[in-house]
């Protein structure tokens, strides 16, 4: 008995010892100590919620989910443990077990706002919007204040594109407590989202004074810049993040971004270059290289890329990273100056999904799909971009050129006629109309041959009436001219 007894507090020791060192930021040797007293006294629940959260300290956080299940099951409603083990859920991504443990934490004690925060949240990425609202109301019952949970609904708000209750969601949160981590930081990122670009700058600097040399901070103050059109600052501070995390992967993008812009190919192309290499094999940012390449002129290095991406073939809704429009638009140019109006097709064809009503994707993906020699796909592109705009030059220009390439001058003729009655001095257009008037005269001459060889009536028809369009058409462009002239002179 008294062997027991010198054990039991033996183990009570160092567990004494292991707080000590704790206090003292002495991690390593704080978890030896309390695996040694666990390893006297293994049922006490209480003991492994302090190994947890020393692991959870470390960064350790696996083990420490192994340690607060291991609590939870000696002591079932041990509120911490229940806690600690729902936030090592979610950063483990198990957000379904999170909810669970938040819900259990919740029938312990009603008041203990975490317990509604962390569900708040999980339910969010589990994109169950409506739970996490009843949540929220939830909460109110119990708590006076939740600042907490108003930043965590705010977030979920924000996920729904709902800015407005989220923005006062942020700032009531604030107002209860000015010093919730990274609220104003969010709140700034959601008004830029919003559209409030100058609210948003005053909020980050608000942000980054209390915070200096935060980096998401600096980023969406960065952002807020760009949206002012102070570049060259914006640009200063994506640098100073690349200087204090020179990994920061969002960073090198931006400042590819603007790089490419600006025309500094080579730095844009070192910037995305970069930012593959650190492991982000995000489609967007590769489209901007193969961007970036192209304009270069290194066309065989950016058609490795497109074929990489885009080459097989795969569902329009199975091809990823092309739903902004700026950046699919982009991509394809660079896929047809590479020689893959295929690949550029494929891309287009995944873009016109998520932007529907985007007239010069239309546009470049009928271009893309005639010069794949996929003349129905181009023909069907085509009839939506002209829905869309009906007088759009660049879009009769090639619905006249297919027809004329396919000898239905009466269809091209029909086009040319509409593209130049809305946009007279579009040369594209009057280039093929002369190319058109060229090939009727060449008609003209040969049934004219035809009529001294065979005196054919009908052919002879037929030159009548070819050389009478020609006839107009002259008549038209003298009359325009005629028509100019007097106003100029008038």
């Amino acid at each position: 008995m008294a062997s027991d007894s010198g054990e039991w507090m033996s183990a009570q020791a160092r567990v004494e010892r292991a707080r000590g060192l704790f206090q003292s930021g002495k991690l390593e040797a704080a978890a030896a100590e309390m695996r040694r007293a666990l390893a006297t006294e293994p049922e006490r629940g209480d003991w492994h919620h302090n190994l947890a959260v020393t692991l959870d300290a470390m960064g350790r956080h696996a083990e420490a989910l192994a340690a607060y299940e291991r609590a939870i099951e000696l002591v079932p409603n041990h509120v911490h443990a229940l806690l600690g083990a729902a936030q090592n859920a979610l950063r483990a991504g198990h957000a379904d077990r999170c909810v669970r443990l938040c819900e259990r934490a919740v029938k312990v004690d009603s008041n203990i706002e975490p317990a509604y925060s962390m569900r708040i949240l999980a339910l969010g990425m589990l994109n169950r919007y409506e739970d996490a609202e009843s949540v929220y109301f939830l909460a109110q019952q119990y708590l006076k204040e939740m600042p907490l949970c108003l930043a965590e609904m705010a977030n979920v708000l924000a996920q729904q594109g709902k800015f407005d209750r989220a923005i006062w969601c942020y700032r009531e949160a604030l107002s209860q407590n000015p010093k919730v981590a990274s609220v104003k930081t969010r709140l700034g990122v959601v008004l830029l989202r919003a559209g409030q670009t100058e609210t948003a700058h005053h909020v980050l600097m608000q942000a980054l004074r209390e915070q200096p040399g935060d980096s998401p901070t600096l980023l969406a103050l960065a952002r807020a810049l760009e949206g002012l059109g102070r570049i060259g600052e914006a640009e200063e501070k994506y640098r100073r993040i690349v200087e204090l995390e020179p990994a920061n992967p969002a960073a090198h993008i931006r400042l590819g971004d603007i790089a490419l812009r600006a025309g500094r190919l080579d730095e844009a192309r070192a910037a995305y270059s970069l930012v593959i290499t650190l492991g982000v094999r995000d489609v967007p940012v590769r489209l901007r290289l193969v961007e970036a390449l192209t304009k270069l002129s290194l066309l065989e290095e950016a058609g490795r890329h497109l074929e990489e991406l885009f080459g097989r073939e795969i569902p329009p809704s199975a091809v990823q990273g092309v739903d902004d429009s700026t950046i699919a638009f982009g991509a394809a140019g660079a896929a047809i100056e590479c020689g893959r109006p295929a690949v550029a097709a494929r891309i287009l064809t995944a873009a016109v999904l998520h932007n529907p009503r985007d007239e010069r994707l239309w546009r470049r993906l009928a271009r893309a799909r005639f010069e794949a020699g996929d003349r129905i796909g181009g023909r069907r592109a085509t009839r939506r971009a002209l829905a869309l705009n009906r007088t759009c030059p660049q879009t009769l220009h090639n619905v006249a050129l297919d027809a004329m390439t396919h000898g239905e001058l009466r269809h091209a003729w029909a086009a040319i006629r509409r593209g130049i009655a809305a946009n007279p001095n579009e040369h594209g257009l009057r280039r093929i109309r002369l190319r058109i008037l060229g090939i009727l005269v060449h008609r003209a001459v040969h049934a004219l041959g035809e009529v001294v060889r065979h005196r054919s009536v009908a052919v002879a028809a037929q030159l009548v009436g070819v050389l009478g369009v020609v006839r107009s058409t002259v008549w038209h462009k003298k009359s325009t001219a005629r028509k100019e002239s007097g106003a100029a002179r008038r």
